[in-house]
């Protein structure tokens, strides 16, 4: 391993939120995975040379060993992001405290400002929606800096721009934000919300650029290739590109995965992408969307 080595380090599928678009696999056995069991990973990721994870689910903190978790990555010296739907870090001082126990990055899912279509997406409540926009001030607070993972859906077309000058207004510069197109290969892959084509984002995705760009908020994508947005300065950031270069098999927790390889099977890229000069730095698309909706609508740079 490297000292710049990060795994993903699940706690299981456990969550508080009902989102109708989960990308969790739904697989029982993957639920709850036992506290000891969690800290003996810590100390097998430790022992393969890990040095800092980023905690998931699921939902993190909705784990019953959240805290015996991560103060044992503490003791051991390993920095940790978590990757969280923020419904529980607003709680009093709880930012803080995963500020001093060695959080170093939350990526914090917000897929719309107007909060009864952020509860619907997310399958939470108008109080579960404050809450998560308390958690981020709060992680700010605590020092803590913060990615905005927002997914496109049926529900938010048409409002990127408007997001992305909420978040500026509610946030400055502070925040990052992250839009995705949505994997359908989770258990809420048939939601309708995320039945999208890249076609049908593309204008919306430029018109966020724009406002993120006239606002100097930093904004990235997930699973978009730049000729989607026509940028070729587009930032599209992964799995790998959130810094995370190996997964933590989540069953047995017994096998680190490199994440590169893991993206690559998924991924695939149009026969057009080989005039692409930008495809050593695109990640292509999902193989099920090619298979599904072809590769028309992406045409090389």
């Amino acid at each position: 391993m490297l000292p710049s080595s990060i795994a993903l380090f699940r706690l299981g599928e456990i969550c508080n939120h009902h989102c109708p678009m989960c990308s969790n696999s739904g697989r029982p056995e993957g639920h709850l995975i036992a506290t000891e069991e969690l800290l003996r990973r810590a100390e097998f990721l430790w022992a393969q040379g890990i040095r800092r994870v980023v905690v998931t689910g699921g939902e993190p903190t909705a784990h019953p060993g959240f805290w015996p978790v991560v103060e044992h990555l503490a003791q051991l010296g390993m920095a940790w992001d978590i990757n969280t739907n923020g419904s529980r870090l607003g709680e009093p001082a709880m930012a803080a405290r995963c500020a001093e126990l060695g959080l170093r990055r939350a990526i914090v899912s917000l897929h719309s400002l107007q909060p009864s279509v952020s509860a619907e997406i997310s399958g939470t409540t108008l109080k579960g929606h404050a809450a998560i926009l308390h958690s981020i001030a709060e992680l700010l607070a605590a020092g803590v800096p913060v990615m905005i993972n927002c997914v496109l859906t049926r529900l938010s077309l048409g409002t990127l721009a408007d997001f992305v000058r909420g978040c500026a207004a509610l946030w400055g510069p502070e925040v990052v934000v992250k839009l995705v197109f949505p994997s359908t290969a989770g258990k809420g892959g048939a939601w309708h919300g995320i039945d999208l084509r890249y076609a049908e984002v593309a204008a919306d995705l430029r018109a966020a650029a724009a406002a993120a760009s006239e606002l100097g908020l930093e904004l990235v994508y997930e699973n978009v290739p730049p000729c989607a947005v026509g940028d070729r300065a587009a930032r599209n950031v992964a799995r790998s590109g959130f810094g995370e270069t190996h997964y933590l098999e989540d069953l047995h927790g017994t096998e680190l995965y490199a994440i590169d390889h893991i993206e690559a099977w998924f991924n695939a890229y149009a026969e057009t992408c080989r005039l692409c000069s930008l495809r050593k730095d695109c990640p292509g698309v999902a193989e099920s969307y090619l298979r599904a909706h072809g590769a028309a609508e992406f045409q090389p740079l």
